[in-house]
């Protein structure tokens, strides 16, 4: 895992250089974000919600998975979404990928902008691993296809 700023939702510096396990320290100044990119095997749902674009990706999960992911991890983000961190316990390939269903799903290849008050290394403990039912979803939306 490694944290950076952003600033103007950019990175100010060459994200993919960090090493991993590198935390941003300090108080974040005025103007900025932070930008946390998950440790391999850690994995990121992003729900976007939209008012004005009519975009809700809650719409798009099912209940009993919707359920399974309030059990880890999450917080909420600007407008309304949620962003939910799991342990990935599945066998294939993920990508740093969007939806059409507005979710999105961010890996070691990819950060979200961390809006939790607390520190991420006091929560990490939270993040819970993915049943099978929900790999299969995940891996549905979110796998690389083979040509």
């Amino acid at each position: 895992m490694r944290s950076f700023l952003l600033k103007n939702k950019s990175p100010i510096v060459k994200w993919g250089l960090i090493p991993d396990g590198v935390m941003y320290q300090g108080k974040i100044p005025e103007g900025y974000n932070l930008a946390i990119s998950p440790t391999p095997g850690i994995i990121i749902v992003d729900v976007d919600v939209d008012i004005e674009k009519n975009k809700n990706g809650f719409e798009n999960i099912p209940h009993n998975l919707l359920k399974e992911l309030e059990t880890t991890f999450d917080y909420s983000t600007k407008r309304g979404g949620k962003h939910y961190w799991l342990k990935y316990t599945g066998t294939k390939h993920l990508g740093n990928k969007t939806s059409n269903k507005s979710i999105d799903l961010r890996t070691e290849k990819g950060y979200v902008v961390y809006w939790h008050t607390e520190p991420i290394e006091n929560c990490l403990g939270r993040i819970k691993e993915t049943s099978e039912q929900l790999n299969e979803w995940i891996e549905g939306l979110f796998c690389y296809k083979v040509k």
